[in-house]
C-alpha cells in the first residue's frame, strides 16, 4: 500500500494541503454548501465551487462555515470538508493510499480543541495524525533558529516567540480581516450613513485599503442608506470611499496589533530577542495583501519586518518540511514520532 503525506493548515478562512514529493495541492475556502438527506446535513459543493454557489439561489441548501478563527466548531461538517478535499486530491484506484497529515493548528488551540481536530481527521479519512502548532511550522519555513513570527489571517492574528525548542511565548487575538471588515463596515455607516455588503467591503478591502498615506484614490460602492432626512431606511444609495476612509478604519486595530508585538517582544528571554534584533520580525498571513501594511509595522515597531515569500501558504509548506526533520519537530513537541 502507498503512503501519501500531505501538510494540512487548517487557517481561519482557507484549507491549505501540501503534498510531500508533490507540492502545493489544494488552497480553497473552508466554507461548504450543504443539504439534508434523510436526518443529515450531506455536502453539496465546497471551497470555491461553494463561493460561487452562495451568490446565486441556494434553495433548502445551507452555507456552512465549520471552522472559526481556526478551531473546529462543527466537526461533523469539518470531516466532510476534509473527507471533499481528499477525494480531489488523492489517486482513484481499488486501493486507496495510506494517508498520514501533520495538521497546523492555532496556537491557542485547548486539548479539545485539539482532541476535534483529530477526530475529524480521521473520520476524513487520514490514518496517523500529528498536530503542530502554527508558529512551529513558520519556523520551520525560515528555516531560522528562532524569530518573532505574526501571522494576520481573516478571523485571528497569532503572534509568537518561537525557537527550534518550541513556543517561548505569544498570544492569539481577534484582531485580522474580518474585524477590518467590520470596521470599515462601521466606519462608512457613522461618517456616510450607508451600511455595505459583507462581499463589498470584503472586495474594497482587497482592492483598495491602503497603508500609504500618499493614495488619494476614491472608489465608487453601493449599499442600503440608514434612515436620514434625505434617503429612508434600506434604500439603495451609492457614494465614493476614500483610501483614507479605509485607512481611518482600520489603523487603529492593527496600531493594537502593533502594542500586542512590543508586549511579545518584553516578554523574550535576551537570547531569542538577540536573534529578533538581527533578522527582524517575520510576518504571513492574507492581510499582509494590503500595500504597505509590512512598512507600516516597520517604521512603528522600529525592527526589520519581512514578508515570507508566499505569506498564503508558508504555514502547509513549512509543515511538510518536518516529514524531513522529523528530529526537529520532536524536539519542539517533547514527543517521539514516527514520520518517516
Amino acid at each position: 500500500m502507498s503512503t501519501v503525506d500531505l501538510s494540512i493548515d487548517l487557517g481561519s478562512k482557507f484549507i491549505t494541503i501540501y503534498q510531500r514529493g508533490v507540492g502545493l495541492v489544494l488552497r480553497e475556502p473552508a466554507i461548504a454548501i450543504a443539504s439534508r438527506n434523510k436526518s443529515k446535513l450531506e455536502i453539496r459543493e465546497a471551497g470555491f465551487r461553494a463561493q460561487n454557489v452562495m451568490t446565486g439561489a441556494l434553495g433548502g441548501a445551507k452555507v456552512i462555515a465549520p471552522i472559526n478563527k481556526g478551531i473546529v466548531v462543527d466537526e461533523e461538517m469539518t470531516a466532510q470538508l476534509l473527507e471533499h478535499f481528499l477525494k480531489r486530491i488523492l489517486p482513484h484506484g481499488l486501493i486507496k493510499p495510506r494517508v498520514r497529515a501533520i495538521v497546523s493548528i492555532c496556537s491557542s488551540s485547548t486539548a479539545s480543541e485539539r482532541q476535534a481536530v483529530e477526530k475529524c481527521c480521521i473520520k476524513a479519512g487520514i490514518k496517523e495524525v500529528t498536530l503542530v502548532e502554527s508558529p512551529l511550522s513558520l519556523l520551520s519555513y525560515t528555516s531560522s533558529i528562532g524569530g518573532l513570527f505574526v501571522d494576520i489571517g481573516g478571523g485571528k492574528t497569532e503572534i509568537a516567540a518561537v525557537t527550534n525548542r518550541g513556543i517561548i511565548c505569544g498570544c492569539t487575538v481577534d484582531i485580522a480581516g474580518d474585524a477590518f471588515n467590520n470596521a470599515i463596515i462601521d466606519f462608512i455607516v457613522k461618517k456616510y450613513g450607508v451600511r455595505l455588503g459583507e462581499f463589498t467591503v470584503e472586495h474594497l478591502k482587497q482592492s483598495a485599503l491602503s497603508f500609504y498615506i500618499n493614495d488619494n484614490a476614491n472608489y465608487a460602492v453601493s449599499g442600503a442608506a440608514k434612515d436620514s432626512d434625505d434617503a429612508p431606511d434600506g434604500s439603495p444609495r451609492s457614494l465614493y470611499v476614500s483610501a483614507s476612509d479605509l485607512l481611518c478604519a482600520v489603523q487603529t486595530l492593527v496600531d493594537d496589533l502593533i502594542e500586542l508585538m512590543m508586549d511579545i517582544l518584553d516578554k523574550t528571554p535576551p537570547e531569542l530577542s538577540a536573534e529578533i534584533l538581527r533578522k527582524g520580525i517575520f510576518v504571513s498571513g492574507g492581510s499582509l495583501h494590503i500595500p504597505g501594511i509590512a512598512d507600516y509595522l516597520e517604521q512603528a515597531l522600529e525592527l526589520p519586518v519581512t514578508a515570507l515569500k508566499d505569506i498564503d501558504n508558508a504555514v502547509a509548506i513549512g509543515g511538510a518540511r518536518f516529514f524531513d526533520n522529523k528530529d526537529m519537530l520532536s524536539d519542539m513537541l517533547g514527543v517521539k514520532l514516527n514520520l518517516l
